[in-house]
């Protein structure tokens, strides 16, 4: 059973300008291939014909066999991706229509009640302006209701069909020339170089295990220093002579160097690699398959455990012996939110560090098992400062990255984890152990979570 672990660092002008050059130049050219195999993939349903296919952009657009190879495997992940990603859709609208259709039949018995009350004359001033007020709330439900439908049954349409649209540059930035002023833009000329800039954005590079290097267009070599020197095939018009074939430049990776490290030298594994140009800043990913059934479990229960609950804007990990008794307690700062490069990489780098402490004591990771998917297909408009905070909590909360890294940390570094159900971690703590311990709450959270996993079991007293 094999994984595809991600690492990404930034290259910069002084240690990869021709790299950098050779990518800016190259991009628009390299965007075209793209959405030209984007296209005969949707308008075919898959590739059918792979090796045809080749040819054809080999002849078209004078790219060498790799490079071809490497573009149709992005955009038939990226196809396959899309095609899962409509089918989730496709159910978390399902589920807000039965969520929306069951509060309006309520509101409409409601309604119907009051509207009889009204006709006899029975209602407070009070009652009056509550009964419009939940008039015009039900209206806009069934507004919002059939909205949803309609997207449904498009949504179902398309998937019938097998025929998906992918906004390469994003829909946003494509809306954004409607609007040019609100959105910064003198004239439309300025929107369109922005535009092509977000939409022409990566290259990507297929690895494979019999090259050299595990990549035959984009190689890296290990130097003295703990740095790497790039070396890209160029390709299509930019190689003018024998001479002029590759770009050179230098490289380093703080997170999974070593797998990176050792995938060049033994030959092990493939590398992947994504250029990836955002504003004036170029980054460099490698993706690395590695063998995971060969990584050993290394860590237990036998001496306790590492219990963590994650929370917004912060990681809490509580350690027990082998009793289920406290040992200690940290608390890990997120300080990023989002989809920028920042959040992941802080992410990255603070899962990492609980995975080496983990390593340290060799003790197992308890986690919960959290998924908000349903939560927030079933959100309605929040009540009060609690039902806001509640639903800006579960749309805010980054579980999904956070979960990524934690399943890939413990696969690369052998440790083992378990899920516990999350219900009533907070208050069991809070009732407990909070003051008798002396510790925050989201620290005896992570402490029943630990204990959780051991098997000892904490009930709430009501």
């Amino acid at each position: 059973m094999g994984a595809v672990f991600t690492t990404e660092t930034r290259i910069s002008d002084r240690e990869a300008l021709d790299i950098i050059e050779y990518a800016r130049k190259y991009r628009t050219d390299y965007g075209r291939i793209q959405r030209y195999v984007w296209h005969y993939i949707v308008n075919h349903h898959g590739v059918s014909n792979k090796a045809k296919l080749n040819t054809d952009i080999q002849q078209k657009f004078g790219v060498t066999k790799r490079t071809a190879n490497s573009i149709i495997f992005d955009m038939s992940g990226r196809y396959k991706a899309l095609k899962e990603l409509k089918k989730t859709e496709q159910a978390q609208l399902k589920s807000k229509i039965s969520f929306l259709d069951d509060k309006i039949k309520d509101m409409t018995l409601t309604v119907e009640a009051m509207s009889k009350r009204a006709a006899l004359n029975t209602l407070s001033e009070k009652q009056i302006i509550s009964y419009r007020n939940l008039k015009k709330k039900l209206y806009f439900k069934k507004q919002k209701l059939q909205k949803y439908k309609d997207k449904l049954s498009q949504l179902d349409k398309n998937i019938a069909s097998d025929v998906y649209k992918l906004g390469f540059g994003s829909k946003r930035t494509f809306c954004k020339q409607y609007r040019l002023k609100e959105n910064g833009y003198r004239s439309h000329r300025g929107w369109q170089k922005d535009y092509i800039n977000k939409r022409d954005c990566n290259m990507f590079y297929l690895g494979s295990k019999d090259e050299t290097r595990g990549n035959q267009m984009f190689q890296l070599s290990p130097l003295s220093d703990g740095t790497y020197q790039i070396k890209l095939r160029k390709d299509g018009r930019y190689v003018t002579d024998k001479t002029d074939r590759y770009a050179y430049g230098i490289c380093s990776f703080k997170y999974m160097d070593d797998e990176i490290r050792d995938s060049i030298t033994t030959g092990k594994h493939p590398i992947s690699y994504r250029i990836k140009l955002r504003d004036k800043k170029v980054y460099l990913q490698a993706m690395i398959q590695l063998d995971t059934t060969a990584i050993p479990i290394v860590t237990t229960m036998c001496d306790g455990a590492i219990g963590l609950d994650f929370n917004d804007g912060h990681i809490d990990l509580s350690e027990t012996d082998n009793k289920g008794n406290l040992i200690m307690t940290k608390q890990y700062k997120l300080h990023y939110h989002g989809t920028g490069t920042k959040a992941e990489n802080e992410m990255r780098q603070v899962v990492s560090e609980i995975g080496k402490y983990a390593l340290c004591k060799g003790k197992s990771i308890v986690k919960e098992d959290l998924s908000f998917m349903k939560k927030k297909a079933r959100t309605d408009k929040g009540k009060g400062k609690q039902g806001k905070a509640y639903n800006r909590m579960i749309h805010t909360l980054d579980y999904a990255r956070y979960e990524d890294c934690l399943q890939n940390m413990t696969t690369r570094y052998g440790i083992d984890i378990i899920g516990v159900h999350p219900a009533y971690t907070s208050q069991i703590a809070k009732q407990k152990y909070c003051n008798t311990k002396k510790i925050p709450i989201h620290s005896g959270a992570a402490f029943v979570i630990a204990r959780r996993g051991q098997g000892f079991k904490d009930k709430l007293v009501v």
